[in-house]
């Protein structure tokens, strides 16, 4: 009888992992608690605004490789914009447009080169950006945050203004105080090591359940791969260090066999809720950061391109438009928690505010607007978080459970890649997912 496997989650990483296990020789089961896959990206079409909108503005690098590898495998990957290198538009409240843009050399030396050619500062700020650029080719200290890397290469004023701060918001959605140096600049690394089109930004020209849970729930049934939809695992049952059964929220369960595994791709604050004493211990500690997305239809915002990075953004951090969408369409984000975040109209009239200022002269009470709040995005790693990430792979004594998901130790933060990243982690070396012999 040939091995099970169970993936309990049907995000990036359960997606991702249920391909690894069907690879590997399993059967597989693909078990996710909604009626759609794709976990934290996904959309649907909101007659208020009559038009299909994501639960959040989500962007891909070039560098993405394994994401990457998930969409040519679900037939999805040509449905992105890529820009030819990283550009970033920045506006200024008083409505003033720049563009930060790495020149077609190498990234890791374009980066001190456009330092220098980003017409946003004085000559003294170009410098010191400088400074910033070449110190970002080095690890920042393990106990570090970013605020305090910042601080010691003084990259105050205009260099974190208009690099550091936007780009740690795209990159950890959070601020630099809350994030590990080290592991934002291995991020950082990561993009600018794969050529300028590695560092470039994707952005999808359709919503994400057309990119993403649509598509992968069809790929996986063409490969025989079973998923349940709407159907919730509670916990599971674990006797002499295997889990024995999974447990259902419909009183039923799924009885294991002895070759037989179960994969938690859950989101992490969701872990200790169905694993229960199986959780590793620092998984479910992390803390998280919302996104909160207000969209508009009718208001007719200058196209800066999908996305715009708002300088000094309070509360609101981008302006994002999908690529071929109506003139009027366009969606302010902010990330993590401000006051007003979960009042649907203080967060609008907010929205519209901030537009005012950075958009002097249009009409900002124009059009209607849909507020969309996720409470727990990403995972958001500090140093000391950082440091005690769980790595992909076997569960230390459970001896069938695996876990992966884009809070394990990937060496990148809670992103679509980690994601990704963590199944094909778990499928590979000494504590991954074994392979099914064949007959």
């Amino acid at each position: 009888m040939t091995a099970r496997a169970f993936v309990l989650g049907g995000g990036v990483a359960g997606i991702a992992a249920a391909f690894h296990a069907k690879d590997l020789g399993y059967a597989v089961t693909l078990i996710e608690s909604h009626r759609w896959l794709g976990g934290r990206a996904f959309s649907r079409q909101d007659d208020k605004l009559g038009v299909e909108i994501d639960n959040g503005p989500h962007v891909v690098l070039g560098c993405y490789a394994e994401f990457r590898a998930l969409l040519r495998r679900i037939g999805t990957e040509q449905l992105f914009e890529r820009q030819p290198t990283l550009t970033l538009r920045l506006r200024e409240v008083g409505g003033r447009l720049h563009e930060l843009r790495l020149p077609g050399l190498s990234p890791k030396l374009g980066l001190g080169l456009a330092a220098l050619r980003f017409a946003g500062m004085g000559i003294g700020a170009r410098l010191r950006l400088l400074r910033g650029a070449v110190a970002a080719l080095f690890a920042g200290r393990e106990e570090e945050s970013l605020d305090a890397w910042l601080v010691r290469h003084r990259q105050h004023g205009a260099p974190r203004r208009f690099l550091w701060d936007p780009l740690c918001r795209a990159v950890a959605n959070a601020p630099a105080s809350a994030v590990s140096a080290r592991l934002f600049l291995a991020t950082l690394l990561r993009a600018l090591g794969h050529g300028s089109a590695g560092a470039a930004i994707w952005f999808p020209r359709a919503g994400w359940s057309r990119v993403l849970g649509e598509p992968a729930a069809s790929a996986l049934s063409r490969e025989g791969v079973e998923v349940r939809l709407a159907t919730q695992v509670v916990g599971l049952e674990v006797e002499s260090e295997q889990v024995r059964r999974v447990l259902l929220s419909d009183a039923n369960a799924i009885a294991l066999g002895p070759q037989d595994a179960v994969v938690s791709a859950l989101p992490w604050h969701q872990v200790a809720k169905v694993l229960g004493d199986c959780a590793p211990t620092r998984m479910h500690q992390v803390p998280g950061s919302a996104i909160t997305t207000v969209h508009f239809a009718g208001m007719r915002v200058p196209d800066d391109g999908p996305l715009v990075c708002l300088v000094d953004g309070d509360p609101f951090h981008f302006v994002c438009r999908r690529p071929g969408a109506k003139a009027d369409r366009v969606a302010v984000l902010a990330s993590g928690d401000f006051p007003g975040s979960t009042e649907v109209d203080a967060a609008i009239r907010l929205a519209r505010a901030q537009l005012a200022r950075t958009f002097p002269g249009i009409d900002t009470s124009a059009g209607v607007a849909r507020v969309i709040r996720m409470p727990m995005a990403t995972a958001v790693f500090g140093p000391k978080e950082a440091q005690g990430r769980f790595v992909p792979g076997r569960h230390p004594t459970v001896g069938n459970l695996w876990i992966c998901g884009d809070a394990t130790a990937t060496g990148v933060p809670s992103t679509l890649e980690g994601a990704a990243l963590s199944a094909r982690t778990l499928a590979a070396g000494s504590r991954g997912l074994r392979p099914i012999a064949r007959h």
